[in-house]
């Protein structure tokens, strides 16, 4: 069904190339012109005198657009002012140098032709034009987050940065909000300065870039919108694909055999991420899941397959993650992965299983936790480089589910640390807690004992802790 439904969108978009030159610029008399302008219709009529140079290439340009623009219900025509004298536009200075466009009988734009140069351009700024009220053009990066602000509960908005108006990347925008501009609010820039507001990465690579501000998920007016990029070239076929991606569910819960999942991703020839999770550790599966999901989106789809479907799943006792892959016959690979960084790799086919063996791979004989210290900012990259490192938790006495009650009321002065092993924070605070216990070794503050307690303790899962001092 996917691929059906985009050959019918492609071949409203390229339509127009296979047989460009087989339909010539209609030639209106005096009447037919007027019966154009009909409500409701949309046309662009180019009124000409006489034919030079320029005027010759742009109706070449022109006749190359007649039956592409005809897909997108807009008429192309000419009027001769030499025979067919149209009050108005067969007058002036402004004859051969601008073409316009109508929607019934109002003027809506005129085009100078020497901006209409070939047959991206035409499309483009037509469209534009067209689609007035479901693209925005902005210049500042306030006007873009007062446009999130207000779709925030409602729909997702995406932003796109061409280089330049009427260039192919542009055409590619506009033809994707013909056919998405009721679903989603596209915004356009072509403000360089708006990249460096929105992304960290270089924005010296001035190329066209899209991305999806997910505002509907937003519940509270003070959350910002999350935003997702296209790591592609601005095409018709890349956008629409990806925004095809983004009407699939951000995690799948798997109720069948991982071999029997569908998903928007497979059909489209991408992988699918399988998160293995069991009921004791679903909530902590599921929030991680999701972030890798966020880290993948448009990458690889993720699912989460749980151990303990009725009827059993085959899965290897200490696996954490599985690829499948969009071919027919190639069986799932199931690995261990360390952390976020590994699985990302993995899915995108970044990581040379070969040569990577030993700690990607699934080994039956491991019981190592499933680690997952998600590694996208300063922290993490510390705690990620340290990872072998120890700790020196001798001084930090850990606690259990039997431990824990009669430990904080025995003693008198109790400081519990609760924290998780996959998340990058609790560790580097972890690190930091270890030495502060150093440092009240043989002092008078000894009294008050630091011990920690792993949230991945099953007390953890039905207990309410307060603090008692």
């Amino acid at each position: 069904m996917i691929w059906i439904f985009c050959f019918l969108f492609l071949s409203c978009v390229c339509s127009g190339t296979v047989a460009q030159n087989a339909h010539k610029i209609p030639a209106l008399t005096l009447q037919e012109y007027f019966n154009v302008l009909q409500p409701g219709k949309t046309a662009l009529i180019y009124f000409s005198q006489s034919i030079n140079s320029s005027v010759k290439h742009f109706l070449e340009q022109l006749e190359k657009c007649v039956e592409t623009l005809k897909e997108y219900g807009i008429t192309v025509a000419k009027v001769n002012c030499i025979t067919e004298s149209v009050p108005k536009y067969c007058t002036g200075e402004s004859v051969l140098k601008k073409a316009y466009l109508f929607r019934g009988s109002l003027m809506l734009i005129d085009f100078p032709t020497d901006i209409l140069f070939d047959v991206n351009a035409i499309i483009a700024h037509v469209l534009f034009a067209v689609l007035y009220n479901e693209v925005t053009y902005t210049s500042s990066y306030g006007s873009l987050q007062n446009i999130e602000n207000s779709a925030k509960g409602k729909n997702n908005v995406i932003f796109v940065y061409v280089r330049a108006i009427g260039i192919p990347e542009h055409r590619a925008v506009m033809e994707t909000a013909f056919v998405y501009g009721a679903k989603y609010q596209f915004v356009l820039t072509t403000e360089d300065s708006m990249l460096k507001d929105i992304s960290a990465e270089d924005s010296s690579n001035l190329q066209g870039r899209l991305w999806v501000c997910h505002c509907k998920m937003v519940t509270v007016s003070s959350q910002p919108c999350r935003r997702s990029e296209l790591g592609q070239p601005l095409t018709t076929v890349n956008i629409h694909m990806y925004l095809k991606l983004m009407e699939d569910p951000l995690v799948i819960e798997a109720s069948t055999e991982p071999e029997k999942i569908s998903s928007v991703y497979l059909q489209l020839q991408l992988p699918l991420v399988l998160v293995i999770t069991q009921k004791e550790t679903y909530a902590l599966d599921k929030a991680n899941a999701e972030e890798i999901a966020w880290r993948l989106l448009g990458s690889a789809g993720v699912a989460l397959l749980s151990r303990d479907r009725p009827g059993g799943v085959n899965i290897p006792a200490t696996a954490n993650v599985g690829i499948r892959t969009a071919k027919e016959g190639i069986p799932i690979k199931y690995f261990t992965a360390q952390d976020f960084e590994d699985i990302i790799a993995l899915a995108k086919n970044k990581l040379d299983l070969e040569q990577n063996r030993e700690y990607l791979e699934v080994d039956e004989d491991s019981t190592e936790d499933f680690d997952l210290d998600f590694q996208d900012d300063e922290v993490a990259e510390a705690v990620h480089r340290d990872r072998k490192r120890e700790f020196g938790l001798e001084l930090v006495e850990s606690l259990t589910d039997e431990s824990f009650a009669a430990s904080v009321i025995e003693k008198k002065h109790v400081v519990v640390l609760f924290y998780t092993s996959w998340d990058a924070v609790s560790l580097a605070f972890l690190r930091s807690y270890s030495e502060v216990a150093r440092e009240m070794k043989g002092k008078s503050i000894q009294t008050c004992l630091l011990t920690r307690l792993t949230c991945q303790q099953p007390l953890l899962q039905a207990t309410v802790v307060t603090l008692h001092w």
